[in-house]
């Protein structure tokens, strides 16, 4: 009995969900470290627009999907959180996204 419960299975979808939101804020930290804050460059909108929701978006069907399995794998203070976590990390990228669309349509932007 002492070795199922060392060896139990872990809900990788909600490990997944949890991390992910962390490798799309890393994604825009280097981003923003490589391209200087110069973020009309097309080095830095390319993954901005593609590489980061897809991230975000990924993290959110993940955590989503491990809810069902807490019942069975537990873990389910990582799916809980990675659903808090990708849906807030969501609300900051939609916000940036749309006050950076709102500065280039006002002439504002660098």
């Amino acid at each position: 009995m002492e070795r199922q419960a060392l060896f139990r299975k872990t809900n990788h979808l909600a490990v997944a969900g949890f991390l992910l939101p962390f490798a799309a804020a890393a994604v825009v930290g280097l981003l923003v470290l490589g391209t200087d804050g110069a973020w009309r460059r097309p080095l830095f909108l390319i993954p901005y627009l593609t590489l980061i929701p897809l991230l975000l978006i990924g993290g959110l069907v993940c955590a989503v999907k491990s809810l069902p399995l807490i019942e069975r794998l537990n873990d389910k203070d990582y799916a809980y959180a990675g659903l808090v976590l990708n849906i807030l990390f969501l609300l900051i990228y939609a916000l940036g996204f749309a006050i950076g669309l709102c500065r280039v349509l006002a002439g504002l932007g660098s």
